[in-house]
């Protein structure tokens, strides 16, 4: 494993607190994986300002919701572990109702920015080829 950061080689330094985390960390657990297609990393492969606010609008729209799907509880370990997970469940089944309606009031809103953000973009777009017919016109 070789670590750098910011241009240099940091692995002498951060490898073995690094090695400790991931050998405590509990096994089965993965990361969420996104598609390459939806990976915020494409915006670095922009060549411009006009592509790189086509590809972020076009990433918003994957991720303008909150959803309040099930998920994994973290257990800590031994009998008191299992205890508060249990606890934890029976809260999130509780107050579920009330998180599903911010959610989908938030999502209103986040599908609003995103929808005034791509307008502003094709706007932008249109101005931008406007002036340019404009300006190869004859004078």
């Amino acid at each position: 494993m070789k670590l750098i950061v910011a241009g240099q080689d940091r692995t002498a330094e951060l490898g073995a607190a690094l090695r400790a985390v991931a050998v405590a960390r509990p096994a089965g657990l993965k990361p969420a994986v996104l598609p390459e297609s939806i990976s915020a990393l494409r915006l670095r492969d922009a060549a411009n300002e006009a592509e790189y606010l086509d590809e972020l609008v076009r990433l918003l729209r994957y991720r303008d919701n909150v959803d309040t799907l099930p998920f994994d509880i973290p257990r800590s370990p031994g009998p008191l572990g299992a205890v508060l997970v249990r606890c934890k469940a029976a809260l999130w089944n509780l107050l579920r109702y009330q998180h599903d309606r911010i959610t989908f009031r938030q999502n209103l809103v986040s599908h609003l920015h995103s929808s005034a953000l791509e307008f502003q973009q094709r706007e932008i777009q249109e101005l931008r080829r406007r002036l340019a017919a404009l300006k190869s016109k004859p004078r």
